[in-house]
């Protein structure tokens, strides 16, 4: 078997919490080479398909493995919109660029009683980062904060905009990190690239807005205070995620798809069924993104 990648990051981290990702990639790892036995190594690409993208890629030669058959993540139920299976494949017919895709995330959100919750939103992060993943696509399905950004646009994020009250991340004490920091900037040409390939506008400098849900904002005041601190864009993933990221020295790239405006009723059903419309240009974009990151 070959082992999860050894990191040379001196950032400090909670020790079972890296155990944890440790078991969970051996565990997948032994079950890539049960099924295409050397055929993976290193795994130097991840991608995380938020709300409604999680039929937006096809990877060749492919193994799937559900959520809860991951150690880690046995207790976890199932969410509208998003599949919960870790796929590894390849982007290409060759087999020349491996992938693995989380079809589904884990959210803060999920239930604030169960401790368990944030571990398995850093966990679904860490045991990519075992697995080797050093380029990290991030994406979701986000609200826009201003009339520029319109419904089905791309955003790329650029920064994070904190809204007042407390954020919850999936650290442990003594994790200092820096989210924003990750967020690879020389890869805005790449998606401005892919997303004119695919036929999706895609706005180059978002600033996005991470609030914990599950309620959404509220469209007469909170959508307008969020805009007045910055933020072009707003949802409920990718910071926690960056901060995980942050913790192995990966780079992100943060993409979200824009499913409502600032002023229209909110509907989970709606966000949902708005991506998966686009779904053949957001995987030809995906695909796009992949092949060309450097």
């Amino acid at each position: 078997m070959v082992p999860p990648h050894t990191w040379s990051s001196c950032m400090k981290q909670h020790p079972a919490r890296m155990a944890e990702a440790e078991r969970a990639a051996q565990e997948i790892m032994s079950s890539l080479n049960a099924y295409r036995s050397g055929l993976f190594k290193e795994i130097p690409t991840g991608l995380v398909l938020g709300t409604g993208w999680g039929d937006a890629l096809v990877l060749h030669r492919s193994l799937e493995i559900p959520f809860h058959r991951i150690l880690g993540f046995e207790t976890l139920g199932e969410l509208e919109g998003h599949r919960r299976v870790l796929e590894v494949g390849f982007i290409d017919e060759a087999c020349e660029t491996p992938v693995a895709v989380l079809r589904g995330r884990v959210h803060m959100n999920e239930d604030p009683r169960d401790p368990a919750v944030p571990k398995m939103v850093r966990l679904q992060i860490a045991m990519l980062c075992q697995l080797g993943v050093r380029k990290l696509v991030l994406t979701c399905a986000a609200g826009s904060l201003t009339e520029t950004f319109a419904v089905g646009d791309l955003a790329f994020m650029q920064s994070f905009v904190m809204p007042g009250g407390h954020e919850e991340m999936p650290l442990w004490a003594g994790e200092f990190v820096s989210p924003e920091d990750v967020l690879a900037l020389e890869w805005r040409d790449v998606a401005g690239q892919a997303a004119e390939r695919a036929g999706l506008v895609l706005h180059p400098e978002g600033n996005h807005a991470y609030v914990r849900g599950p309620h959404f904002e509220g469209r007469r005041h909170d959508k307008g205070n969020l805009r007045k601190l910055g933020a072009d864009t707003v949802g409920m993933s990718v910071k926690p995620e960056c901060c995980v990221a942050a913790l192995y020295g990966a780079r992100v790239m943060g993409v979200a798809f824009i499913t409502n405006d600032a002023v229209a009723e909110h509907s989970h059903e709606d966000n949902v069924a708005r991506a998966k419309a686009a779904s053949a240009k957001l995987g030809a974009f995906l695909e796009q993104v992949v092949r060309t990151l450097p």
